[in-house]
């Protein structure tokens, strides 16, 4: 399931690993540094993926109007519960054109427990092109795009790659 997204996005390093279940890799593969980039969160604070170094990041494009965006989140928020002390983190970047005004009412509606920011354009460039939503990337503990999952993720498909990857 996916929602195709409106915006126009510039091409990115296609070097990337893909995979629409997030489950193949090749591990010879030499993965690509994540571009880094800092965003406001939903709190005020500012968030900078080159500071999460040392964690597995979940980076998760996604928007309020995508169905298939908030069938995920609930799994996203338990297992950000469970695997936050293993070092793996959740982040969410919405593409909402009309910003806070339609995700922060949403993200508190629904009781998001990990970092929401908005894309101010900037991000979903480095990281695209972003032709379907949700589009999540998982970034190692070395900060390299280790995989892209474009369409939605459950929990069961999620889980025991962050588990590996966490205990490396």
């Amino acid at each position: 399931m996916t929602c195709d997204t409106a915006k126009e996005q510039l091409p990115n390093n296609t070097d990337q690993t893909t995979s629409d279940t997030a489950g193949a890799h090749n591990s010879d593969r030499e993965f690509t540094t994540a571009p880094d980039f800092t965003l406001r969160t939903m709190g005020g604070e500012e968030f900078t993926l080159s500071d999460q170094q040392g964690r597995v990041v979940v980076l998760n494009f996604w928007a309020t109007w995508c169905a298939p965006c908030r069938k995920e989140i609930p799994d996203f928020m338990e297992l950000h519960e469970e695997l936050k002390d293993d070092g793996v983190l959740f982040a969410g970047i919405s593409l909402d054109e009309e910003g806070w005004e339609k995700v922060r009412p949403y993200a508190e509606d629904m009781g998001i427990n990990y970092p929401i920011m908005v894309d101010d354009g900037g991000v979903s460039r480095k990281y695209g092109p972003i032709r379907t939503i949700p589009t999540t990337f998982i970034i190692n503990k070395k900060g390299q795009v280790e995989y892209v999952a474009p369409g939605m993720l459950t929990k069961d498909k999620l889980q025991p790659i962050l588990e590996k990857l966490a205990a490396r």
